[in-house]
């Protein structure tokens, strides 16, 4: 299959690379410091496992997309910019692996074929541009494009663990909702994830955040499941002791079985980036006030988040 990925980051570069080690015909797209470290050096991974591909496996750079699979691989805050910079690219579909809801509407505002998307693996991007790839959970693909359960064979054989989903909506809200919670507690905290979301305090807050998060999802019509890392379905709808009880087991899970695994929201911050808040708590936070609910504690998490983000600056 043919593949234009836009964005270099940490996944971008880990599924680009395993996706050109299998034989596929990869470009991506990609500008600034992060196209010279392309461009010298190609893509690396390390981490679950060790690659370097460059031209001479085939990658191309920054040519235009005229069919084959579009993949956005950008912050949900570079999406709008993105969408710009790829105006006039064709392709067969697209989806995007950004964290968030809203992103699906906005491809389906420019493109004819969309899949949804929940990105359910992990990386972190070294300063000399090597990806780590710290965890290969699944990624979750859904849609009426005909094809899509061969190009969920084809990533998955490449080495991305991948699944076909009937309930994509579902799913990419289900990720949402444990994602802001984690988000919060993570650049609050500025620790691991296993040590804030063991925390019994950071614990709290999380599920917290995550119950009123469910209770924006389930008025806007989404059955929550429970999905790794985070079960939002018991976590929402049992009592709040099982709740915090439940996060603190995923952070000691965490601690086990990823230690030293960053959020890559932590990362934008400990890099002096921006953070990807209105765009995701900040929606949660209109949505409650468009559909009547009072949610004390996502709008306490949007404000110190958004606070944290406009430090950067």
């Amino acid at each position: 299959m043919r593949f234009t990925i836009v964005g270099c980051g940490a996944l971008g570069t880990i599924l680009a690379a395993h996706l050109l080690e299998a034989g596929h015909t990869v470009n991506v797209r990609v500008r600034g410091r992060r196209l010279e470290q392309v461009q010298a050096h190609g893509l690396k991974v390390r981490g679950l496992v060790s690659l370097a591909l460059g031209v001479e496996k085939g990658l191309t750079i920054n040519e235009p997309s005229k069919d084959g699979i579009l993949i956005y691989a950008v912050k949900t805050y570079h999406m709008a910019e993105a969408l710009e910079d790829c105006a006039g690219s064709q392709a067969d579909v697209v989806f995007s692996l950004a964290n968030g809801v809203e992103k699906t509407r906005l491809l389906e505002s420019r493109y004819d074929e969309v899949l949804g998307c929940m990105a359910n693996f992990s990386g972190e991007l070294d300063a000399d541009g090597t990806a780590v790839f710290t965890r290969n959970v699944a990624l979750h693909l859904g849609g009426d494009w005909p094809e899509v359960g061969s190009l969920v064979s084809v990533i998955d054989a490449a080495g991305i663990t991948t699944k076909l989903s009937d309930d994509i909506y579902n799913e990419e809200w289900s990720k949402f909702v444990g994602w802001v919670a984690l988000l919060t507690v993570a650049v609050i905290s500025r620790l691991d994830t296993g040590d804030s979301l063991s925390n019994p305090f950071f614990a709290k807050l999380g599920a917290e955040i995550m119950r009123e998060s469910g209770r924006v999802a389930d008025k806007s019509g989404v059955v929550l499941l429970d999905r790794p890392p985070f079960p939002v379905a018991t976590i929402t709808q049992g009592s709040l002791e099982t709740a915090i009880s439940v996060v603190m087991g995923i952070g000691n899970d965490f601690k086990r079985q990823a230690p030293g695994h960053r959020i890559s929201a932590l990362q934008d911050l400990l890099a002096g980036k921006q953070l990807e808040v209105h765009e995701t708590l900040g929606f949660l936070v209109r949505e409650a006030k468009r559909l009547s609910l009072d949610c004390p504690v996502l709008n306490m998490a949007y404000n110190i988040v958004s606070g944290l983000s406009h430090a950067q600056k």
